[in-house]
């Protein structure tokens, strides 16, 4: 079993220690984060040292964001070429080939499609079998879908923890999983409702200019209707779930772990 450090930025590299095998560094979803080459550099120099794996996190992108990433993409397969990249948007991916870039594609959560909000959770008992099967089967177990990833040399697909759980079964085996823990997302969106957080005055809500407050702020949400707090930091409603699925683990369905001590924004 792989264990992975995700963190979001350099300051983060302090969580690293000898159980990791692997580390992501990079931001899913924002591109108004995404590291700067230096910060890239420091990241990769680090993992060189370690004599460890790396894998460089990509957010999906407006047409500005994406030339950002591709300064990122170059200036990776110049210094670790055999670094992984996971992408959240498959523009980033057409990059990759277009470029004829030596990194090894990996396709994100947010390109995984599953239900994904804890309000299944307490219908769950209640609803028919069929219907419960199908909150915890992904799209992924598609054979289409499987055959295109395979094609295109897609061979590594990342998984949130859901509350509902997972059915991996229709998955072949030539597609290797991540597991994300703790943190899942539920949905994220370009407006950002950080913005203007330290305004009481003035508080707006929309695609506007950033001062990155969701560094410094996030939120509980809670509701009657659902058993698990949510978190809301940045552009994203995140939950916590700690719960290791372990019949997955036993049976080598899922083979890395990727572990977040930080909400990733």
């Amino acid at each position: 079993m792989e264990q992975a450090l995700f963190i979001t930025k350099t300051g983060n590299l302090d969580y690293w220690n000898d159980d990791f095998n692997r580390l992501y560094f990079g931001i899913e979803f924002c591109e108004r984060l995404l590291p700067s080459p230096a910060q890239l550099t420091r990241a990769v120099d680090f993992t060189m040292n370690q004599k460890k794996a790396f894998t460089l996190v990509t957010p999906y992108v407006t047409e500005s964001g994406l030339e950002q990433v591709e300064k990122l993409l170059l200036h990776l397969s110049g210094s670790y070429p055999q670094s992984e990249v996971v992408f959240n948007d498959w523009g980033v991916f057409h990059l990759l080939k277009e470029k004829g870039l030596p990194l090894k594609p990996v396709m994100g959560r947010l390109l995984n499609k599953m239900k994904r909000g804890p309000r299944i959770l307490p219908v769950k008992e209640m609803i028919p079998p069929t219907s419960a099967n199908y909150f915890i089967t992904p799209g992924l177990s598609i054979p289409a879908i499987q055959k295109f990833l395979l094609e295109q040399a897609i061979t590594r697909i990342e998984f949130d923890n859901l509350l509902q759980g997972l059915n991996l079964d229709g998955i072949t085996r030539d597609l290797h999983i991540s597991l994300y823990l703790p943190f899942a997302y539920i949905t994220t969106t370009r407006f950002c409702f950080m913005s203007s957080a330290a305004d009481t005055d003035d508080f707006t809500i929309g695609v506007l200019p950033c001062k990155r407050e969701c560094q410094d702020y996030a939120f509980s949400l809670s509701n009657p209707v659902m058993t698990t707090p949510l978190i809301r930091k940045g552009n994203t409603i995140f939950f916590s779930n700690e719960q290791i699925p372990d019949e997955h683990i036993r049976s080598q369905k899922i083979d890395r772990i990727v572990v977040q001590p930080e909400i990733p924004v």
